[in-house]
């Protein structure tokens, strides 16, 4: 049993690290906060080591990670920058610094990133599609379609890039470029919902009604109970004049679900166009529900109703559809004196009096109006017998003490200029 000891404490000697525990490399240990999304952890102890190595990359990079994670942004972006001042190809640093860029809002930084990143790696299909997405997001179609056509040239077989590619042509309105490679997007996977139903409205754009419907037919075979698809397939009986197949599709639209303006409003229709009134005015009140401001619907809201009987109901709604299809009386008096401008400088003088008139005749008490009209025609149409009546009317309706809004070019107000007209103008007819 000594001699055993002997030997345990000569080896406990001759090897002093056995019991001494192997200290975990930094990146490990940030990289178990990070895991742990003990992101302050993490960025002191980044900061620890950096204190005594700031060359690290690896550490550079995680630490910026973690302040990313916290949403600090300008410090994850200068905490990649540095890192990339030591490795300026790191692709982690580079990728990673792309994201914070997008998050942060810096899209153009982003962009010339990933620009970077693809001419550092032209043969890495996620880095250029990272691109494409880029501008994509920025809305600038025609580049998102410089990066992805040559991907799409080298491998035809791929959904993603051919549906975004469907997609940035649509938003060009470029259509026939459009259908193009959302059919060919199909041809990868048949029954995608989104697709059909982009190459359907595209179909629909560009009046092929009877190919639109037959692409909701083939798809709805798949799927039966696909609302959106099911929808724009009555859309398109409607415009087919097949109302009774539009009512019979948009119904089951409503039946699983659907109370959509869209829906109310075509599926009121689809029964209105069959003269089933009674049946139309349900759905026409639903859709004026989700928009009390459309004076169509209301219209036929109105006309349902009556023809239903419900005659109070009915001529209730179509004179609120008076209210909504006429504009306020200010707004057409000012749209009305500034048509008269218009046409007085474009040299239309006899067409301005014409919308002053107007403009009276919607708002009778605004007096200045009484005004114009006078000197259009004393000044403009030199017809001063013609602008007496309303120069003479204008005083009468002019409250004392008030003051005309604006001046003549003459610099004179508008009360005392009228009385000084109607002086001449009735002095030059007694001579």
């Amino acid at each position: 049993m000594r001699r055993f000891v002997v030997i345990l404490v000569i080896l406990l000697f001759a090897f002093p690290r056995i019991n001494v525990a192997q200290q975990p490399e930094p990146a490990e240990q940030l990289k178990k906060h990070m895991e742990s999304c003990q992101f302050s952890q993490a960025i002191n102890l980044a900061e620890l080591y950096l204190s005594k190595d700031s060359t690290r990359t690896d550490l550079l990079l995680i630490k910026g990670r973690a302040l990313a994670a916290g949403f600090q942004y300008s410090e994850a972006t200068l905490a990649l920058q540095k890192a990339l001042f030591y490795d300026s190809t790191n692709i982690q640093v580079l990728n990673e610094l792309v994201n914070v860029y997008r998050l942060s809002g810096a899209s153009e930084m982003a962009i010339a990133t990933s620009v970077k990143i693809t001419g550092l790696f032209p043969d890495n299909r996620y880095f250029t599609l990272q691109l494409a997405n880029l501008y994509y997001a920025e809305e600038d179609y025609r580049k998102a379609i410089t990066v992805l056509l040559p991907l799409y040239l080298a491998d035809s077989s791929s959904f993603f890039i051919a549906r975004q590619l469907g997609i940035c042509y649509n938003e060009l309105k470029q259509s026939d470029s459009a259908i193009k490679f959302f059919k060919r997007a199909l041809k990868i996977i048949p029954f995608d919902a989104n697709v059909t139903g982009k190459l359907i409205n595209l179909y629909i754009r560009g009046d092929e009604t009877a190919m639109a419907l037959y692409r909701a037919q083939v798809y709805l075979s798949h799927d039966s109970s696909s609302v959106p698809i099911m929808k724009q397939a009555g859309y398109c009986y409607y415009l087919l004049i097949d109302f009774k197949s539009s009512a019979q599709q948009l119904l089951q639209c409503y039946r699983l679900g659907d109370s959509s303006k869209f829906t109310m409003r075509y599926l009121g229709l689809s029964y209105y166009k069959q003269e089933k009134y009674d049946s139309a005015a349900p759905y026409f009140r639903k859709a004026i529900a989700a928009d009390t401001s459309d004076a169509e619907v209301c219209f036929y809201y109105g006309v349902s109703a009556y023809r239903s009987l419900a005659v109070d109901t009915g001529l209730l709604y179509l004179n609120r559809t008076l209210r909504l299809l006429m504009p306020s009386a200010q707004f057409l008096t000012t749209l009305y004196s500034e048509l008269a401008d218009a046409n007085t400088s474009n040299g239309n003088a006899d067409t301005a009096i014409i919308f002053l008139e107007k403009a009276l005749e919607a708002s009778p008490e605004n007096n200045t109006i009484r005004f114009k009209i006078a000197y259009q025609y004393d000044y403009h149409l030199k017809k001063p017998y013609d602008g007496l009546p309303y120069y003479r009317e204008f005083l009468r309706n002019d409250i004392p003490g008030t003051k005309a809004i604006e001046n003549l070019p003459q610099h004179i107000l508008y009360s005392d200029y009228a009385k000084n007209r109607i002086k001449e103008i009735t002095g030059t007819r007694k001579k």
